[in-house]
Order: structure tokens, then sequence, then C-alpha cells
């Protein structure tokens, strides 16, 4: 038990530690908050010494109307003061925190976007999403509130015992007897407000995943009359997540009174004692005001140990997870080959097992194509396609010694320079809550209205976008739901061609247009791409059967290869799908024609 304590400590001041040295980065404007600081704190300790001088004055009678107009005059002076310092020391402390929060959400985004595809499969998007929301929000209070008040906190304390030491240290002494009590008890909270913080924070996580999850899939649910059930997941979620934080306040509750209590107790000793002083003449009655005033001050500090604690442990505990991911190391990585390649392939033995299971994927693969002609695949459900072209783009890391473009191995290439050889088309099409001539300038910024024109036309779904009410300015909605699937594979085709691939990458993207736009979509990608090399993944035979080349997987493995005339002569798989499908066809003909 005492071994994990000590290590769930060290965790905790890593993480403060590292937390501490992003906000140093902000040395400049930290330092300038400070000083604002201390100018607050030192004005505010002067206001008691007027007072007691005042009070003196009139107790002794030697006070008169100019010494009080003066003594009035002085706090309004210092008042005005303080409210200056203090604009500053906030616009400098948590304009910095700002800053940091700002520093933070781009590195955390840009170490998101490293990240390989195979951490997406194993990582929950709302998981994410609290990462980049609560928790940052986390680092930031710490960053700035948290900084600010220890510091203010320290500062005033020892100001104040200072300040009153000089008024009457014995009586000092006696007043601070709970302070101890206070420093010990808001140690051992600590500990308790960090694990339960760190309960909240999973889970919002749980809420927020299944939040997305249900509103990504909010027509699915609602066609198969799911709400009720839908809703008592999502409630199961919320009362988690309320359960987690009335636990966290019961602890955050219980010792913010305690601390003021023992404050009080403090100031309950001062009465006693401190009236006592006064009737005996030890110190007078201005003294004993300014002296309840210092120990006034100094209940803030108590107060703020506990607030500064509970923004420390929920940053720290913040930060670590924020570490956990940002110190994940990105799996694929640049090769040490930056020559532009040519879009020739070559695999050669290609076996892959996706990490972290012992399911060989594909088995013992072996093609090659040469720059500026098609690859087709086709196979059942399930027999590796797609894999096999995310291995060839570096989605995925393939084994050394296996897959080639230009001659090289992928793995010897930078990453930029081979991904951007590819315009991916993936099967299951996203649209961003866009307009269309935004969704198909994705990534190239914005390109003039004829070029995004031509690309439509390319992708036959220029005449119909042009139908539309906005044309090109129409807005898609969330993942395109206000598209028909035809509409959305065509829209992306017309991103991918955006990007001037040197490969182009349909995977399956032709499923829901009809086989007459299919053909005419080929044929001008032919005729308009000079040199495109392209790879076709599909279940119609006619998508592919003027490839150059046509792989046959099944189970993982290339169980065919060759032209469309050579694998019909070989009457094996292939040759079985496409007389299925030309059955079909015929089948289909004679319905729309009557003869059912």
């Amino acid at each position: 038990m005492s071994r994990a304590k000590g290590r769930g400590s060290k965790l905790d001041r890593s993480s403060l530690r590292n937390l501490y040295t992003r906000i140093f980065k902000h040395k400049k404007a930290l330092l300038g908050g400070i000083i604002a600081l201390i100018g607050v704190d030192g004005l505010q300790l002067l206001i008691p010494q007027v007072f007691r001088k005042l009070i003196d004055g009139l107790a002794q009678g030697t006070a008169d109307s100019p010494f009080v107009w003066r003594m009035g005059i002085s706090v309004v002076i210092i008042a005005l003061g303080m409210a200056v310092c203090r604009f500053f020391w906030r616009i400098f402390i948590v304009g910095a925190s700002r800053r940091l929060e700002k520093d933070l959400r781009a590195e955390f985004y840009s170490h998101l976007q490293k990240l390989p595809a195979q951490y997406y499969d194993k990582t929950k998007v709302g998981d994410i999403m609290a990462h980049a929301t609560n928790d940052i929000n986390a680092v930031r209070m710490a960053a700035g509130m948290a900084t600010i008040a220890s510091f203010d906190a320290l500062f005033m304390s020892v100001a104040s015992i200072i300040m009153l030491l000089l008024i009457d240290w014995k009586l000092t002494l006696v007043t601070m007897i709970p302070l101890p009590v206070i420093a010990l008890l808001v140690t051992r909270f600590g500990r308790v407000l960090h694990d339960r913080f760190e309960s909240v924070q999973k889970a919002f996580s749980g809420l927020t995943e299944k939040t997305q999850e249900s509103l990504s899939g909010i027509r699915v649910i609602k066609a198969y009359g799911d709400e009720e059930s839908e809703r008592k997941l999502l409630a199961e979620k919320a009362d988690r997540c309320v359960h987690e934080n009335i636990r966290l306040t019961r602890i955050w509750g219980f010792m913010q009174p305690l601390v003021m209590g023992l404050a009080m107790i403090s100031s309950s000793i001062l009465l006693m004692a401190g009236g006592r002083s006064v009737i005996g003449g030890s110190i007078s009655l201005g003294q004993f005001v300014a002296f309840s005033s210092y120990l006034a001050m100094l209940t803030w500090p108590m107060m703020a140990i506990g607030w500064v604690v509970n923004l420390l442990q929920r940053g720290a505990a913040s930060m670590g997870r924020l570490e956990k991911i940002m110190n994940t190391a990105p799996a694929i990585m640049d090769g040490s080959c930056t020559d532009e390649p040519e879009p020739s392939i070559e695999v050669m033995g290609l076996s892959y097992t996706y990490p972290e299971t012992d399911v060989e994927v594909l088995k013992d693969i072996s093609f090659s194509i040469p720059a500026s002609s098609t690859l087709g695949i086709v196979g059942r459900t399930g027999s590796g396609k797609t894999t096999l072209v995310e291995l060839l783009m570096r989605l995925y890391d393939p084994p050394p010694g296996t897959v080639f473009i230009g001659g090289v191995d992928v793995r010897e290439r930078e990453l930029d320079a081979v991904r951007g050889l590819f315009g991916y088309v993936p099967q299951e099409t996203f649209l961003f809550a866009l307009s269309i001539a935004e969704n198909i300038s994705f990534g190239r910024g914005n390109l003039p209205v004829e070029t995004v024109r031509h690309l439509a036309e390319l992708a036959e779904i220029a005449s119909e976008i042009e139908s539309f009410k906005e044309g090109f300015e129409t807005m898609v909605g969330e993942r395109g739901v206000t598209l028909s699937g035809g509409q959305k594979q065509r829209i992306a085709i017309a991103r991918a061609l955006a990007v001037s691939p040197s490969i182009l990458v349909l995977d399956d993207s032709l499923s829901a247009i009809d086989t007459e736009t299919e053909s005419a979509i080929l044929e001008k990608l032919k005729v308009e791409i000079e040199g495109l090399t392209s790879i076709l993944i599909a279940h119609r035979i006619s998508t592919i059967q003027h490839a150059d080349l046509i792989l046959v997987l099944d189970d993982g493995k290339l169980v065919e290869k060759g032209t469309h005339t050579d694998l019909l002569e070989k009457d094996g798989y292939y040759a079985e799908l496409y007389r299925m499908q030309q059955l079909e066809e015929e089948v289909v003909k004679r319905c729309e024609g009557g003869d059912c």
C-alpha cells in the first residue's frame, strides 16, 4: 500500500513540475503580475495602520477634523492604488494562463495529428474530448488563479505575521495555535482530493463518449425507435458523473468550513486575550483594531490554502492525463529518404497482423504495378482489401522490406512524401459541416470557383450541385446528412482530386453510384489526369474489369491475380463472381422490362 502511495505522489510531483515549467515560459508576464500583486498586498497592509492612528487619536482626544479628513483621503488613495495594481496583476497572470492554455491546446492537437490510426482504434473519442476540454481548463486554472493565489497567500501570511509580531509577539503566538492544525488537515485532504478528481474526470469522459456516440448515431436510434434505451444509458453515465462530483464536493465542502472554523478560533482567542491586553494597557485600542485586521488578513491565506491545493491537485491530475497522451511516441516515423517518389508500387511477401491482436489480416501478398497504371482489388468483406491500401499509405506501418514506392521501402521515406502521393476516398465517406465548395477544397485552401466546378464535373456531380438553391455554397450538415450516399461519394472523389494526387485510391467509393455514372467518372479520370496511378477497391466487377492488374483476395490471401481476361480464363473465384453479377444484372433488366 505504501509503495502505491509513493508512486502516486511521485507522479503528482512530476506533473506539478511539468505544469510549472510551462508557467515559467511566461516569466515576464508572471514577474509583472507578481510585482503588481505585491503592490496590492503592500497597500492593503497600510490600511490597518491608518485606522490605528485614527482610533488612537479619537480615543486620546488628539484628533481634529483635518486629521480625520486626511485619514479618510488616505484610505481612498490606497484603495485606488490597490484597484490599479489589481487590474494589472489580473491582466498579466490571467493573460499568461490563457496563453498557456492556447499553447497547450495547440501542442495537444498537433500531437494528436501525429499519432497513428491504430491509436484511435483503441481510444474513445469522448475520452480525448474530455482531455481537450476539462483537463486543459483545469491546467489553466492551476497555472493562473492557483499560482497567483499561492503567492498571494504566502506573501500575506508572512507580512501579516510580521505586522502582528511588531504589535504584540505574545498575543501573536497565542492566536497562531490553530494554524499548524490547518496545515496538517490541508495536506491530508489534498491526497484525497487528487484521487477523487481523477474519478470525476473518468466519469466525465464516459459521459462525453456516450453523448458523442448517441448524437452521431441519432438517425439509427430513431430508425429503431430506441430512444428510451439510449436515454437510460445516458442517464446512467450522467448519474455516475453526478455521484463522483458529489464525492469530490463532500471532501471540498467539509475541508473549507473546517479551515474557516479553525480561523474563527483564532479570532475568539484574540477577543479574549487581546481584550484583556487593552484593559491592562499593554496595547492601545488602535493597536487592538489593527491586530484584528491583520489577523483577519490571515483568514484569506487559510482559505486560499484549501482552494489552491484543490486547484493544484486538479491541475496536476489533468496534467498527468495530458502527459500520458503527449508522451505517447508516434508509432510511425519519418524515414531518411527525402527524394520525391514516382507512383510505382511493389509489394513483396507482405504479411500483417494488427498491433495487440493475434489475427493475421494479410498473408504473403506480392505484386507490382508501374506508374500510370490501374490496380483493381476485389474480394469478400473482411478479406484485407482496405488494410492493404492503408499499409501502402503508411496509415499503418508495414513490416520492413515488404512495401516499396518508387523502388524504395516506404518505411525509409518521409511520411509527407508518401502520403502526398495519394488522394484517398475511404469506404465510409466523411464530409465536414461546411459548404460543398469548402468540402471539395479541403486541404487546398479556398480554390477558385472554376476549379471547384471542374473537379465536380470530373466526379459527375456538378449539375446536381447547381440544381441546389445555394449551389456550391450549400451547407451539407454534419457528416453530410443532407446528401444522398451517391452524392457524398462523388463529392469525396472531387475532394481527393483537388490535391492533384499521383495515386488515386477509391476504396469501394462507387458503390452508391449507378454503373453508367461510374463508367463516366472512370473514363473522365483517364482522359483528364495524365499519368495517374489508380487503385480501385470494389465488389462490382464492372468497376475494375479494365484495370491493368486485378488482385483477388480471400481471407487475407492473394488467391488470384491478372487482367480481367486472364482471370476469366482461369475460371476461379473471380470468374464465378463475374458470372453471378452478370446473372444479377440480367434479372434486374428483365424486371425493369416487366418480365419477372
